[in-house]
Order: C-alpha cells, then sequence, then structure tokens
C-alpha cells in the first residue's frame, strides 16, 4: 500500500514520501514501528486537495517509497541506514519526507542535511524539548532527539515550538524556544529563518491528546489540529529542504481517525516540499 495521494516509487520524484519504522526506544506506549503503514491506510480517507494550502497532490511528483528495511546487528546500525537512504536522495535531488517512528530519526537524517546545507534551520513541532543529553542510558533515543540535533546544528538556527515538558526549568529559556505556542512565535520566527534552508520535524504529539490520543508519550495541554495546519501553512514560503512526522502510535490493526489525521499532516508536509 502506498499512500493514496502519492505516485508509485520513482527515481525522478521531486518528493519521496520514505517509512522509517524505527521503535528501538519506545519509553512508554510503544508501537511507533507500525505509524508508517497506519498513516497510509489513513490516506485511503482523505482527499488529495489541501483546503489549507489551496494545492491539489494528485499529479505532483510525490511518490511514496515504501519503508526502510531496518536491521539492528548493533544498536547505530539502524540509524547508519538512515543515514545512507536520505544520503541517496540527497544526491539524487529528491527532498526527503520521513515518516516515523520514533523522533531519533530526525537528528540521523539531519546530519545528513547539514552537511549539504551549512546554514540549515531546523523547526520542530513537539510536546517534549527533547534535550537531555542521556534517557535510560540511551545518548540516541527519542528524548535525546534535539541534544542529538544540536550536535549538527547550532542552538540559534534551532527552533522549538509547542513544548510544554522539560527536564529541567533552564531549558524554558533558551534560545528558540516557544512554551506552548505554535503560532503567535510563527512570524519571528519566519523572520530569523529568511532564506536559509529549512528542515521541519513534526512529532505529532504537539497536538492535545484530546486530538490525537495515538502518540508514544501524551501530554496534555497541546494545540489543535487546525492551529498546527495553518503554522506549517505559514512555513510553506521558507526554503524547507527536508521534513518529518514522528511519533505516531497506532492502538490496534484498525483505521482509525487519528491514521486519516496523521496522512493529512504527511498531505501537508508534501505540498511544502513540492513547492519549494
Amino acid at each position: 500500500m502506498i499512500f493514496d495521494f502519492a505516485k508509485p516509487p520513482s527515481s525522478d520524484a521531486a518528493v519521496a514520501i520514505v517509512g522509517i519504522p524505527l521503535d528501538r526506544t519506545s519509553s512508554f506506549i510503544p508501537g511507533t514501528r507500525f505509524g508508517p503503514e497506519a498513516a497510509r491506510v489513513g490516506s485511503q480517507n482523505i482527499e488529495s486537495f489541501s483546503p489549507y494550502l489551496l494545492r491539489d497532490a494528485a499529479g505532483l511528483s510525490i511518490s511514496d517509497c515504501g519503508d526502510i528495511a531496518l536491521s539492528f546487528p548493533t544498536r547505530e546500525a539502524p540509524l547508519e541506514q538512515i543515514r545512507e537512504a536520505t544520503s541517496l536522495r540527497l544526491q539524487s535531488g529528491t527532498k526527503q519526507l520521513a515518516v516515523g517512528g520514533e523522533h531519533t530519526i530526525t537528528p540521523a537524517i539531519v546530519s545528513v542535511l547539514a552537511a549539504k546545507y551549512p546554514d540549515l534551520c531546523v523547526i520542530q513541532f513537539d510536546a517534549h524539548s527533547d534535550l537531555r543529553e542521556e534517557f535510560l542510558g540511551e545518548e540516541w533515543c527519542h528524548a535525546t532527539a534535539m541534544a542529538r540535533v544540536l550536535d549538527n546544528v547550532p542552538r540559534s538556527r534551532l527552533f522549538q515550538l509547542g513544548i510544554r515538558s522539560f527536564s529541567h526549568a533552564d531549558e524554558m529559556t533558551q534560545p528558540g524556544v516557544f512554551p506552548f505556542e505554535v503560532m503567535s512565535p510563527a512570524e519571528a520566527v519566519r523572520k530569523q529563518v529568511g532564506s536559509k534552508p529549512v528542515y521541519l520535524s513534526l512529532d505529532v504529539d504537539v497536538l492535545d491528546p484530546s486530538v490525537l490520543p495515538d502518540v508514544q508519550t501524551p501530554e496534555p495541554g497541546g494545540v489543535g489540529f487546525r492551529e498546527l495546519v495553518q503554522c506549517l501553512a505559514g512555513f510553506a514560503r521558507l526554503d524547507v529542504v527536508g521534513a518529518d512526522v514522528v511519533e505516531f502510535c497506532p492502538r490496534g490493526p484498525l483505521p482509525t481517525a487519528g491514521s486519516a489525521l496523521v496522512a493529512e499532516l504527511v498531505r501537508e508536509l508534501a505540498l511544502i516540499l513540492d513547492k519549494n
């Protein structure tokens, strides 16, 4: 199965959607490995036309390349596979939209893009700061994702929106951290980014659990769907060079409202990438 609004795999696609079903360090509710396929099922319930961006994904150069077949001979092996796949698409001129899987996929992808784009900016939508240096003995895990991004991107070019869970108080006052809000800081973020290349990382737990309960680590006090999508639409004018949707953790094998919701987010990001 592929996303309903996308085409089969193509070597000359402008945007490649790729599932990355990594679920190695989930610490609360496991199951993010099933996120990519559940989102594909949900895409059967949505239109290809976006009323937010006023564009139709049908007929555009957007292909679904399936999932990376991850292997685990070592802890680092799946991360290296992710880097290799990202590098190959970057070399071919194809923009990658990764569908996870846990948030650990993001720093692996960003490390490749940062090598090509030295002034890369990262905009993160998330409930959690993900700034721990280690968690449960892991330096590479969903709770350290942005700490590992900072290994390749300076603090001044990481923007964290919607955050409402911090490991300590100092995180709340770091530059580029915008607690609770996504819309109100958007214009300031756009101005700071300017013409620099941007990577968008969308952890779906930025949404309130009443909107999307199907996440690995739910956190109350989140944003609504329309607020999130309108903020994404405002970033469409930026030079977006890659994106991901992570931490969707479907409950059970049947299609759910969450499956369709995440499929719409994938559609929006695919349109943003195709536009740039």
